[in-house]
Parts: C-alpha cells; sequence; structure tokens
C-alpha cells in the first residue's frame, strides 16, 4: 500500500497540469473600435440586418466609435451606399482590412482584435 504522504505531491501536480490556462482577457470594446478605425478596417451592413444588430452590440457604448458604413440606405447615404458597390458587398456583416482581406458574418470582439493584430495591453 503506498503512503499517502507520498502521494499527496503527486496528486497536486496533476490538479495544477489539469487546471486551465489562464486566458487573455477580452479586448476593451472602445478600444478595439478606435484600433480598428486607425487601422483602417471598415465594417459594411445594414440597419435592417440581425447580425448587424448583433454585431454592434458587442460593442456597446463604443459602437458609435466603430469605422461602420450603411450599405442599404442608398437614398440617404449615396456615398456610403457607393462604396458598398465598389467593395462588392454580398453579406452583412462583411469586414475588410486595408490589404483586402475580408470576413463575412459576425466576429467576436476575440476574432477581431485576432486577425487585426490588435497589441495587447501592457
Amino acid at each position: 500500500m503506498v503512503e499517502l504522504s507520498k502521494l499527496l505531491p503527486v496528486l497536486a501536480s496533476l490538479a495544477a497540469l489539469a487546471l486551465p490556462f489562464h486566458a487573455e482577457a477580452s479586448p476593451d470594446p472602445a478600444e478595439l473600435a478606435d484600433h480598428l478605425r486607425t487601422s483602417k478596417a471598415m465594417y459594411y451592413g445594414s440597419w435592417r440586418c440581425p447580425a448587424c444588430i448583433t454585431q454592434t452590440k458587442l460593442f456597446g457604448d463604443a459602437a458609435n466609435k466603430l469605422p461602420y458604413v450603411e450599405c442599404a440606405k442608398p437614398k440617404e447615404l449615396p456615398i456610403q451606399a457607393a462604396a458598398c458597390q465598389t467593395a462588392e458587398i454580398r453579406a452583412y456583416p462583411t469586414w475588410i482590412l486595408e490589404n483586402g482581406e475580408r470576413r463575412e458574418g459576425v466576429q467576436t470582439l476575440e476574432q477581431l482584435k485576432a486577425w487585426t493584430s490588435m497589441p495587447a495591453r501592457p
């Protein structure tokens, strides 16, 4: 039979290995919105698109800082509607980086942070 005092260090080591790794915290929505704007990423959407509403809500109060282009109001916002045509937007929401890389559909804050190479907070 194994002595309990000899087993405890082994069990403690195994328990430490089983603990989850510390994941980086979600990005601050305002900091991410600022980063998206300064990195010249663009967010194309429609006021009537449920997925766009979901995307925008992820940013909370910082949503007004997003580099947003409204595609579904050609009479009220003809320049933005033309920008959507030029960018060949086919689905909402669509995110496009300055280099032309694009993502369609709702993106989490974590996905946007990683995709745009947002630096980690000090």
